[in-house]
């Protein structure tokens, strides 16, 4: 392990991680604007050194297996049979053939821009694009905490909003004196009088 100022301001960091496939020396490289950002992350990858999780680039999972070993082994445990089947239809509908041949590892949140404006480009609603957005973002959190990400991706991307259906004005003047019309013919014309005057929806 190595850590050092360049000459531009950022620190720089490297880590052994044994060898790769081809026999040649895996080391890592991290960088960042303080010393201690570069000590955090580089100390993150000799954990993941040490747990059997360095591997090279490419040789991770991606990002549709991780999504399913999330779905299969700790969503499963966690959520109740009708979430996990949302969870899965979203997973088997959007993410999965978005971006599920990413490197887990190399997801960048380019991507996950790219990916939610696809899906809007499809027709699909706002709210539909923010739940994907939810599932990949959970999914992606444990793979964080578990060492096999640097970073969850999915904080740094703003998901469609969603826009609540606003509530209609009230009547006019000329709609109130007709629906007082039409209730002086029903028996329960009293109840709509009430309501109207107290301003009931």
């Amino acid at each position: 392990m190595s850590i050092y100022k360049a000459d531009d301001g950022r620190w720089h960091g490297y880590v052994s991680m044994g060898l790769k496939a081809g026999g040649q020396r895996d080391r890592r490289h991290v960088s960042g604007k303080t010393r201690t950002e570069v000590t955090s992350k580089v100390r993150l990858l000799e954990r993941r050194r040490d747990d059997g999780m360095g591997q090279s680039a490419g040789r991770g999972p991606t990002v549709a297996q991780w999504l399913d070993h999330w779905l299969d082994n700790i969503a499963a445990r966690k959520v109740r049979a009708r979430t996990l089947e949302s969870y899965r239809s979203t997973v088997r509908l959007h993410l999965s053939p978005g971006i599920g041949a990413q490197p887990l590892a190399k997801l960048q949140p380019e991507q996950v821009e790219a990916l939610y404006a696809q899906l809007l480009a499809r027709g699909l609603s706002p709210a539909t694009v923010l739940r994907a957005h939810r599932v990949l973002s959970r999914a992606v959190k444990v793979a964080m905490q578990r060492g096999k990400v640097m970073r969850n991706v999915c904080t740094l991307v703003d998901p469609p909003a969603t826009r609540h259906q606003e509530t209609s004005g009230a009547l006019s003047s000329t709609d109130a004196r007709k629906v007082l019309k039409a209730a002086g013919t029903d028996r329960n014309g009293a109840r709509w009088t009430v309501a109207l005057a107290l301003g009931l929806r």
